[in-house]
């Protein structure tokens, strides 16, 4: 083929692939706007359509805001443009979430969306309203692509649905896989919008994904996903994958849409709208015109039954009976108490019931299936229905039939006709079937309270009963402790911006994603899921109360009435209080709704179960308080400081106290218990700060005291001086917000150690008469700082935590250098502290007025600093660029990932602690200067660990690497075969590096880990745990190299693990082991072949007696008697915490070295010591006195004093016992003092000591060689005249004497 031939046959494919293209978009434009240009405007006639264009009105969207900590924000800025919904800071993103409740208007605005950008790409000018004036900004996408993921059933690829959805319907035959492989290239090339509806309404068939697939090489397409809010806390759906997270709240005006709707009815006098606006008001059912389908259903049934009552459950039984009308359904009326109250008014339904019964069954089978789906086959459906029910109920628009796809084509796809039904149905049968089904659904399914809230609520107005049996066996253990919790954190000062997403609408949970790794973010959630129970628990009162239910027994423990809660809310919230007036847990009180007389009544009943209260206190109320078990109590408005004093003593489990808007005159008497006292809006006299912080020091545990905004009424610095300088403040930390001179002035005179400034005018105010705190150790500041650090740090200080908020570079490197000038180890803490960046500065020459205080950093020796970061960026990492810390710890993975480059330039860095979690190949430079490294909590893959050992091999010098709390994932988490393969060459790497250098300490292990140390040449290691042992009992005898193997943990039966034969010392630290063990270790070290070091520290071996039985007894028996035959001339014993059973365990074996490192030690041994016939060795540390009495083997050829005291007499009498050897043996004096004969107690040991110097003249001492590396007069005293043939002497010292 020629070239001219080639190119014209490409100019021919580009042709044609362009006119498919432009056909493609020519009729997927017609598809929409002649397939998806109609909303229905009843509900109850889903066929009732109309343009929607006519009826559509704007939605209220306004963005979700993910903080950098992980919790999420509304934001109170509505969106008004499409350009806010598809782009982040000039930026398309790639994913975009819209979140809202059930028949808030989520589909229809993706259909408006749909037609919107068909007129945006169409040549001709449109004559419709857009929904925003950018609509431009739709011009931008090639292609939109609009699925419903209620009809995506047992689909999970994007690109399948579209086909399903689309291509298939617009097109028949060949045509259709042309289409097909043209949308893959368009996904692939072109930007395009992929719109996808319901992502609540979507299971993935093989439960892998939490959205449909998207393939990665799509990579100018655009999701936008709509969901409910509960959906979007599933914590599979991860913060790096919302680009963007919008909240749909409704519609911007509901008259609007009433009006659209009426007109739509031809009701088009102004008369129809008012009417129906106070019908609205009067039955106090606005808070449904914030759903457009409620509001369509009220304006139909409005228009259709003026004798509405307001019950949802009504509601739901008046939709289906107009619907079983619309089926031609027999009329026929319920016989009064035959049936529930909801269904008493219908006339459809009667004649019914078997068909009703099976769509609930129906209902509620595919309610909770593990599909959980809207959608179902009709071979589905006919397990509970007939097929003449089947077709009563589609001519009915009960159920619908969905898109019928090739694939299922002899099985239909269905659904209900909204998922409120389905709900309400589910709800009916559960009602109608009571305890069985409810003890069937918990057996089989794991189900959320919250989750089920709608059915839950319909419950209540169909039987409360059952509705509260049903939520009691929802709530399990964690969930009540979730909330507990929750409600605590709620009455201590919760930050108030926090709870702005509740202020329309408990149903949002946009704070209840899942953030465990930070409290914060914990408190937040769990707090969201109590707003949000409480609110199910109002709703289904007050569904309850409209439905007419005699007996509305629904249990709650936690009552909070605040201002997120409207006035019937709150009148509801006091209705089902009054009904659980004996079982109330948390009483909060931000109004003044319930009376005094009612309090007084919860109170008293439930004085044994109330925990939290906080309330606006009047003298009428105290005495209700006497004897409560309340942990936490919150006081509002002025108090008696008398009365509450007797009252506060009467709490013997109160633990947190706050008093608001008050004055405190006099003193306050709390009870032992207490541990946080929060002061806010308060007046107090000096004399009241005194007695406070005097009964505060002699409590037994840490203590906080917050002041916010406190008045001192009568300054006067010198009453605190005279007397609280002695007192011991070591255990109290104050918290000041919004401090004045006076209160800092006062402070000034108390022995604080521990400080936390809550504001940056706090840390102002303080900052000139900080330095006379003179024993201030921690000081945490929260707030904005900027320019220089301006604060005068005392010189007592050890730790200042930066806890939350901003500072500028150069406030930061100020503080580290005022850090410096302190002469002792001090911590520097940032935890959620955000350093700006050079270019939020405010101009050049404060860019080099940092830089200067970066040069006068690095002149600093940092050795004295340690640094620990929580929430670090590249602008403050660079400030530690070059610097001479000795100490870093990052608290996340993020943390350590900015300082890739920064740790290679701390050539002083000796220990880095990391948390977090990391996988891949560990990419660290590791400064050569590195001493320790330690995981303390998180997890790493095998790969990330081989390589950083790989690189800690490097460095030519001692390094530790201590695993604490980390978990190593398995290799069935690792993504492909590619990265086994990564980890397998790395594991090959890691046997040809000499890692002898390296101590590995291990506390929590696992089998992965300790395989990554099977071979290696590791040569010493630590096990803190007995479990680590066990795991790695089968790597142990690979690890040629180990000579060192330090043990913690407790053990019983048989040591049976076989140990290196390079082993030299194994050293047994803290926890206890049975005699069984210690003899099996004992014989299994007799038979290495060379010198080996047993260490029994702190061990504890148990006496016999502790033992399980006879069996027991003889089977130790036995060792010991094996014990008795080797040779264990090659083993050292060193004892430091020893006891008789232990040294039992000793006798009469062939021990050649004993270290006993306690006077205790030598004691207790002292009559097993004789039987040591080949016992050469003794090295002792201690205090001795007395006369040494103790029987020496006749094999010792050495006694080692190594660091302690004896006395003069107890070292003459040993001296005579060496005499009497008739062998040579050395006895060495290292670090023992010899005390003087001043010392001793009295004349008559005077004496003693004169006559053993008497006996010891006379010994022949001939045989004895001794070393003296620390000597005093007193002792070579004691040698003079005396026969000694050899006298090594250590120190010039020892010389001179």
């Amino acid at each position: 083929m020629s070239i001219v031939t080639y190119r014209l046959d490409c100019i021919i494919r580009s042709l044609k692939a362009t006119i498919i293209f432009s056909e493609f978009r020519r009729d997927l434009i017609r598809f929409y706007t002649t397939t998806k240009n109609t909303v229905s405007v009843s509900p109850i006639r889903q066929g009732h359509d109309k343009p929607i264009w006519d009826i559509f009105v704007s939605p209220k969207l306004s963005h979700i805001k993910l903080q950098k900590n992980g919790s999420r924000k509304k934001t109170e800025n509505a969106i008004k443009q499409y350009r806010n919904i598809f782009f982040k800071d000039e930026k398309l993103c790639s994913c975009v979430f819209i979140q809202g409740e059930p028949g808030i208007g989520k589909t229809t605005f993706l259909t408006k969306l749909a037609l919107e950008w068909c007129d945006a790409v169409s040549e001709h000018n449109s004559i419709h309203n857009a929904s925003f004036s950018d609509i431009d900004t739709l011009n931008g996408f090639e292609f939109l692509f609009h699925i419903s993921l209620r009809d995506a059933y047992v689909q999970r690829e994007v690109v399948e649905m579209i086909k399903t959805q689309i291509i298939d319907t617009i097109y028949t035959g060949d045509k259709r896989e042309v289409v097909f492989q043209l949308v893959h290239k368009l996904l692939a090339r072109e930007t395009c919008l992929v719109s996808m509806d319901g992502l609540n309404e979507w299971v993935d068939p093989f439960h892998k994904y939490v959205s449909p697939l998207m393939a990665s090489c799509f990579t100018k397409c655009v999701s936008l996903i709509t969901t409910r809010p509960w959906k979007m806390a599933d914590e599979r759906i991860k913060d790096s994958e919302i680009e963007r997270l919008i909240e749909i709240e409704g519609i911007t005006d509901p008259r609007e849409l009433t009006e659209n709707i009426l007109i739509s009815f031809n009701s088009v006098n102004q008369k129809s709208q008012t009417e129906f606006m106070e019908y609205v008001n009067e039955r106090q059912f606005m808070q449904l015109l914030i759903s457009p389908w409620l509001q369509t259903l009220l304006i139909s049934l409005w228009m259709n039954n003026n004798d509405f009552k307001g019950s949802l459950c009504e509601i739901n039984c008046i939709l289906l009976d107009l619907s079983f009308k619309k089926g031609n359904a027999k009329e026929g009326y319920f016989r009064k108490g035959t049936c529930f109250p909801c269904l008493s008014n219908t006339s459809f339904i009667e004649p019914h019931c078997e068909i009703l019964d099976a769509l609930a069954n129906a209902a509620f089978h595919f309610t909770f299936s593990s599909q959980k789906s809207l959608v179902f086959s009709k071979r589905e459906l006919l397990d509970f229905m007939s097929k003449e029910q089947l077709q009563f109920c589609l001519d009915a628009g009960l159920l619908t039939v969905m898109f019928k796809s090739d694939v299922l084509l002899n099985s239909p796809q269905m659904s209900f006709v909204h998922e409120t039904v389905k709900e309400f149905l589910a709800a009916y049968y559960i009602a109608i079937s009571q305890t069985d089904v409810i003890e069937n659904l918990l057996s089989k399914h794991k189900l959320n309270v919250l989750e089920m809230s709608q059915i839950i609520i319909y419950m209540c107005g169909l039987d409360c009963k059952i509705a509260n049996e049903l939520i009691n066996r929802l709530i399990d253990g964690d969930f009540f402790n979730d909330m507990n919790h929750a409600l605590s954190r709620y009455i201590r000062h919760f930050q108030i911006e926090k709870l702005a997403a509740f202020k329309t609408d408990y149903k949002s949970i946009e704070n209840a994603g899942t953030f465990s790794s930070d409290e914060r973010d914990y408190d937040s959630r769990i707090l969201a899921l109590s707003f949000l129970f409480q609110r199910m628990m109002i709703t289904g009162f007050i569904e309850a109360k409209a439905s007419g239910q005699k007996d509305i027994s629904l249990k709650c423990r936690d009552f909070t009435f605040n201002e997120y809660l409207s006035e019937s809310e709150s009148n509801a919230l006091r209705s089902l209080l009054m009904l659980n007036t004996s079982n109330v847990r948390t009483l909060i009180l931000e109004s003044n709704i319930l009376q005094i007389s009612k309090m007084r009544t919860v109170l008293k009943e439930s004085m044994n179960c109330l925990e939290r209260v906080k309330a606006r206190v009047t003298p009428e109320i105290y005495t209700a308080f006497y004897n409560l078990n309340l942990q936490e109590l919150h006081f509002i408005g002025r108090i008696n400081v008398s009365s509450i004093s007797d009252v506060l003593t009467s709490l013997s489990k109160l633990t947190y106290l706050y008093i608001e808007d008050s004055t405190c005159n006099e003193q306050i008497t709390i009870p032992a218990t207490l541990r946080f006292l929060d002061l806010t809006k308060i007046s107090f006299t000096v004399v009241f700060l005194r007695r406070l912080l005097e009964q505060l020091s002699l409590l037994k545990h840490n203590f906080y005291l917050e002041m916010c905004d406190v008045n001192v009424t009568d300054f006067n610095k010198h009453i605190l001086q005279s007397e609280l300088l002695l007192i011991d403040m070591s255990n109290i930390t104050i918290h000041v917000k919004q401090g004045n001179n006076d209160l800092y002035g006062l402070l000034s005179c108390t022995p604080i150690e521990n400080m936390y400034l809550m504001t940056s005018d706090d840390a102002a105010l303080a900052s000139d008469i900080l330095p006379t705190f003179s024993k201030l150790k921690t000081l945490d500041l929260k707030g904005t700082y900027t320019s220089c650090f301006a604060i005068q740090l005392p010189a007592s200080l050890h730790c200042i935590s930066l806890v939350r908020g901003e500072c500028s570079s150069e406030w930061l490197c100020s503080l580290l250098i005022n850090l410096f000038t302190l002469d002792q180890h001090v911590k520097c803490e940032l935890w959620s502290f955000v350093v700006t960046s050079n270019g939020e500065d405010c101009d050049a020459h404060s860019i080099k007025h940092v830089s200067d205080m970066r040069s006068k950093l690095l002149e600093c020796d940092m050795s004295n600093i340690e640094i620990l970061v929580d929430n670090g960026s590249k602008e403050l990492f660079e400030i530690f660029r070059d610097t001479s810390i000795e100490i870093l710890t990052l608290r996340t993975a993020v943390c350590t990932s900015l300082t890739t480059d920064i740790l290679p330039t701390l050539s002083t860095l000796g220990k880095l602690y990391l948390w977090g979690t990391y996988t891949g190949r560990c990419d660290l430079q590791l400064p050569v200067s590195l001493q320790c490294i330690s995981l303390q909590t998180g997890e790493y893959s095998s790969e990330w660990l081989c390589s950083l050992l790989i690189k800690l091999c490097a460095l030519d010098h001692h390094v530790e690497c201590e695993l604490w709390n980390f978990v190593v994932q398995s290799r069935g988490e690792v993504v492909c075969a590619d990265s086994n393969t990564h980890v397998s060459d790395l594991r090959s790497k890691l046997l040809e590096c000499d890692m002898s250098n390296i101590e590995i300490i291990v506390t929590h292990g696992s089998k992965e880990m300790f395989e990554i140390f099977r071979d290696t040449s590791i040569g010493s290691l630590y096990l803190r745990t007995a479990d680590c042992v066990s795991q790695m009992s089968d790597i142990l005898t690979t690890l040629s190299k180990l000579e060192n193997m330090y043990l913690w943990g407790s053990y019983t039966g048989h040591f049976d693990i076989q140990l290196p034969a390079s082993l030299h010392c194994i050293s047994l630290q803290t926890g206890d082991c049975s005699p069984e063990w210690l003899c099996s270790l004992l014989i299994k070290l007799s038979a290495l072949d060379h010198p080996v070091e047993c260490d029994l520290w702190n061990y504890v071996v148990p006496s016999r007696g502790e033992d399980c039985g006879a069996n027991s007894n003889i089977h130790v028996s036995d060792l010991r008697s094996k014990l008795l035959e080797c040779d264990m001339s090659n083993i050292k014993i060193l004892v430091n915490n020893g006891s008789k059973e232990l040294f039992e365990i000793f006798r009469d074996t062939s021990i050649w070295s004993l270290d006993l490192t306690t006077a205790d030690c030598v004691s207790q041994i002292s009559d097993i010591l004789p039987t040591l016939s080949k016992l050469e060795n003794m090295n002792l540390c201690g205090f001795y006195r007395g006369h040494f009495d103790i029987q020496l083997p006749a094999s010792l050829r050495c006694i080692s004093l190594q660091t302690g005291a004896c006395s003069t007499e107890w070292l003459c009498s040993l001296l005579i016992k060496l005499c009497a050897f008739g062998n040579p043996v050395k006895c060495e004096l290292w670090n023992c003092v010899v005390q003087s004969r001043g010392e001793d107690i009295g004349t008559d040991s005077n004496i003693l000591v004169s006559d053993l110097r008497s006996k010891l003249l006379e010994c022949d001492m001939s045989n004895i060689e001794i070393l003296v590396k620390q000597g005093i007069k007193e002792l070579f005293k004691l040698f003079r005249d005396t026969g000694i043939r050899i006298l090594d002497l250590r120190t010039a010292d020892s010389f001179s004497h």
